[in-house]
């Protein structure tokens, strides 16, 4: 089936496909940065449900705000009434890139059936569209869970709070989690719903961003020995930064894998006439960052790396940080995801595990509030072209959530959330 507009709650619908259909039909691209619309969106529809929300302005970059929607007894207060659990999804979206190679519209949101299983587990209804696994799904599966809950806050049958984030910026570094947190959205402990297929990850890798500009002098080309060609410069460098990614391979986390240093673009001698030796290179290093490893550690041996190209072979350089994200650890047996887990129980493997890619969980860990990376979708649909997501293990995964926040703010975490964080 194809799924119409409105077909399950109007245009704020109450379920965890409609929800999720709607999210997708907004764009919200990143770059350039359009995250105002579903940000709006978010606020919309929790207003029509009766939940307070709203929008938090990214100090950087007011015009893409981020959406907040809190049930319970929340003031950002140590001394708050009970525990505090943190739904944490991003409203930004990668470019859908080439929509003529998608079989499905990329912002249609199309939910069609599966009949026969093929990549999805359970074979039934498929949400096809950008952002569908990455991650939209897990905001809708979020905010649909606070809608669940909210009447048993009003009872007095729940105490503390959930607190929904829905921030702009994640997939280039804006600070849009950053900003919640700051602004007193944080809480004891989060979950942040990047598609795992509902495993449980305590760790993930960071990752830091290079520009090295390489410099030397134009020349024409019929006599190239009177210039410096700067793409000889950056021969050089590439040499020195494949050793150095050989060297940083044999660094292996149990959780995340292997450390990596990857040339990913190069641009050169584009904007001049063909016929001139360039005096400038530029290009992007990709450093992929373990959880035993500093940012600081890292801009060290890059730095290092281009003060052996300068002594060694005469190579001009300087380099600049494009965007960075620290990497992510709590103990893989920390109560709070043991408590996932069990709340998971057989749908997903309950071994220890860590995510190769950078998520806004290291944003909670670095202020001592454990979080782990959980949430329905496979990452190995996001940023693809026909991204989807199952939608029957999205609905589970809102029952999850409803459990988890249940036995959080009963209580049952308390002893361990009173404790220090350890790395």
């Amino acid at each position: 089936m194809t799924g119409e507009p409105g077909a399950s709650g109007g245009e704020y619908p109450d379920d965890v496909a409609g929800l999720a259909r709607e999210l997708v039909r907004i764009p919200s691209e990143n770059p350039p940065g359009e995250e105002r619309a579903v940000a709006e969106y978010v606020v919309d529809w929790c207003e029509h449900h009766g939940l307070d929300a709203e929008l938090v302005p990214t100090p950087e970059a007011p015009e893409r705000p981020n959406a907040v929607a809190v049930v319970g007894d929340h003031d950002g207060a140590d001394d708050a009434g009970g525990p505090t659990l943190v739904l944490n999804g991003h409203t930004d979206v990668v470019p859908a890139g080439d929509r003529g190679a998608w079989t499905h519209d990329p912002y249609a949101g199309e939910i069609v059936s599966a009949e026969g299983g093929g990549d999805v587990r359970g074979g039934g209804d498929v949400l096809y569209g950008r952002g569908s696994a990455d991650m939209k799904t897990g905001v809708a599966v979020a905010l649909a869970t606070a809608l669940e809950l909210a009447p048993r806050f009003e009872s007095g049958d729940l105490d503390g709070a959930l607190v929904v984030h829905a921030a702009a910026g994640e997939e280039t570094g804006l600070p849009g989690t950053r900003t919640l947190v700051d602004e007193g959205y944080g809480g004891d402990c989060a979950i942040v719903l990047e598609p795992t297929e509902l495993r449980v990850a305590t760790s993930a890798k960071g990752v830091v961003t290079y520009r090295v500009t390489v410099r030397g002098e134009s020349a024409h080309a019929s006599h190239p020995d009177e210039g410096r060609n700067a793409l000889d410069g950056a021969r050089a460098l590439f040499d020195r930064f494949d050793a150095y990614d050989a060297e940083v391979r044999e660094r292996v986390d149990d959780l995340v894998g292997r450390g990596y240093a990857t040339v990913t673009s190069v641009e050169g001698g584009t904007d001049g006439n063909m016929a001139v030796v360039p005096d400038g290179v530029e290009f992007l290093l990709d450093r992929r960052v373990l959880p035993a490893e500093s940012i600081e550690a890292v801009d060290a041996e890059v730095e290092a790396v281009l003060d052996a190209a300068a002594r060694e072979d005469g190579v001009d350089a300087d380099v600049e940080t494009v965007q960075y994200y620290r990497s992510a650890s709590i103990p893989s047996d920390h109560a709070f995801a043991e408590l996932v887990r069990d709340c998971t129980g057989d749908r997903a493997p309950r071994d220890p595990w860590g995510l190769e890619a950078a998520t806004d969980a290291r944003e909670f860990v670095a202020d001592g509030i454990p979080a782990v990376v959980w949430g329905p979708g496979s990452l190995s649909q996001a940023h693809t072209v026909d991204e989807h997501v199952d939608l029957d293990e999205a609905r589970d995964a809102r029952g999850v959530l409803e459990s988890v926040a249940e036995r959080v703010l009963d209580g049952d975490l308390d002893d361990a959330l009173d404790g220090d964080l350890a790395d």
